[in-house]
C-alpha cells in the first residue's frame, strides 16, 4: 500500500508498505478520505510528541471495512462505511477507571504510536469506529474527531442559551467551534482572526480582524454591548490569545484553553481573583463521538464546506502546501483515495 511516512524533522515521504494485519480487537479500514490537521503539520515540523520514527502520520480518516480481527468479527460488515476516532484509551489506567478515557495515562493515537490514516489502509480498535450514514460524504466523515473535540471545548465552557461567546483563532477548529456554538442559541458569537477568507465561512457571527484592529479587546467588548463575554475559547495557543480571553471575560467568565500553548505563559492572577474567572483545559473529548456523529449530517453546520480542497493522494505535496500556507484560500484539506466518496 502507499503511505506517507515521517522519517525525520521536515521529512515526510511517500513509501510502499505492507497492508497491516488487524489485531484481534481491531478493524482494517481501506481509507477513502483523510484530512490534514494542524497537529500533523506540527508533527512534521517539530515532532513535539517525540514520535518514534519512522511513522505513518494522519489521524482524521474514513473509509470502508476491509477485514476484522477475531474479537471484532460480527461488529461490522466488510464494505461498510466507517469513520475513525483516533484516540485509543487503554481502559485500565486510573483515569480510564474514573471514566476519563480521553485523558488516559497510556493513550494510544493513530499517527503517533501506530500507523495513521495517510495510507491506503489503517487499523484501529473496533470501539473507535462509527458507521458513516450513506448521505455523508467520506471527507466529511473524516471530521468525526475534529467535531468531537470542538464539542468538548463548548462542553468545558458550559456554553448555553443566551451566552456570549468569544472564539480566538480562525483556523479550521476556530471556524468549527463557531458553527457548533451557534447551535446552542447563544446571545452572540464573536470570532477574532487574521484572515477574512476564513472568517467569512461563518457569516452569522461578529468577526474582528486582529490585523486591522488597534485594540482588539476593546473591539470585543464593543461588539458585546460594552461588556465582557461569558465564555472565551482559545482556538490558537499563544500568550496573546490567553491575554485576550481573560481581558475580554466578564465577572465569573470562563476561558477554555482548547489549543496547546507550547511555551510557558503568564496569567493575570489578580484579574482571575478579583473577577472570579475560570480557566479550564479542553483536550480530546469525553465520550462525545456519538454526538459528533450526529452532527456530521446537521445541515445547519455545513460541515462539507469546511473541507475546501479535496485532492487525490498523488497530489499530497500540494495538499500539505495548501494546509500549511493557504490561509487565504483553504480550511480543511482532504486527501481522497480512489472512489473516496
Amino acid at each position: 500500500m502507499r503511505a506517507l511516512r515521517l522519517e525525520g524533522i521536515g521529512k515526510l515521504v511517500e513509501v510502499e508498505l505492507s497492508v497491516p494485519e488487524p489485531q484481534p480487537d481491531e478493524v482494517l479500514v481501506q481509507t477513502a478520505a483523510t484530512t490534514i490537521c494542524s497537529s500533523d503539520l506540527n508533527d512534521i515540523a517539530h515532532n513535539p510528541f517525540s514520535i518514534r520514527l519512522p511513522q505513518v502520520l494522519g489521524h482524521e480518516g474514513a473509509g470502508w471495512v476491509a477485514a476484522m480481527g477475531e474479537a471484532a468479527a460480527g461488529q461490522f460488515a466488510v464494505g461498510e462505511r466507517v469513520a475513525a476516532h483516533p484516540v485509543i484509551p487503554c481502559l485500565t489506567c486510573e483515569a480510564c477507571r474514573r471514566g476519563l478515557g480521553h485523558l488516559c495515562s497510556n493513550l494510544g493515537h493513530l499517527g503517533l504510536d501506530r500507523g495513521g490514516t495517510f495510507a491506503e489502509y489503517f487499523c484501529i480498535r473496533s470501539d473507535r469506529l462509527r458507521r458513516v450514514p450513506p448521505e455523508t460524504e467520506m471527507a466529511c466523515g473524516a471530521l468525526l474527531e475534529p467535531v468531537s473535540v470542538c464539542l468538548e471545548a463548548l462542553e468545558r465552557g458550559r456554553v448555553g442559551v443566551g451566552d456570549s461567546v468569544l472564539i480566538v483563532g480562525d483556523g479550521p477548529f476556530g471556524i468549527l467551534i463557531a458553527r457548533l456554538a451557534l447551535e446552542r442559541r447563544p446571545a452572540r458569537v464573536i470570532l477574532v482572526g487574521r484572515h477574512d477568507f476564513r472568517m467569512q465561512q461563518v457569516p452569522e457571527v461578529t468577526c474582528i480582524n486582529a490585523r486591522r484592529t488597534a485594540d482588539v479587546a476593546r473591539a470585543v467588548r464593543e461588539a458585546n454591548g460594552g461588556v465582557g463575554v461569558d465564555v472565551a475559547v482559545m482556538a490558537v495557543g499563544s500568550q496573546e490569545a490567553l491575554d485576550l480571553a481573560l481581558t475580554s471575560s466578564r465577572a465569573r467568565g470562563r476561558a477554555v484553553v482548547f489549543s496547546a500553548v507550547k511555551n510557558q505563559v503568564t496569567v493575570d492572577l489578580f484579574r482571575l481573583h478579583t473577577q472570579a474567572l475560570e480557566i479550564v483545559g479542553a483536550c480530546n473529548d469525553h465520550n462525545l463521538i456519538d454526538a459528533a456523529l450526529g452532527e456530521l449530517g446537521n445541515p445547519n453546520l455545513r460541515l462539507g464546506s469546511l473541507v475546501t480542497h479535496r485532492l487525490s493522494f498523488e497530489q499530497w505535496r500540494r495538499a500539505f502546501e495548501l494546509a500549511r500556507n493557504g490561509k487565504d484560500e483553504a480550511l480543511k484539506v482532504a486527501l481522497v483515495f480512489a472512489n473516496g466518496t
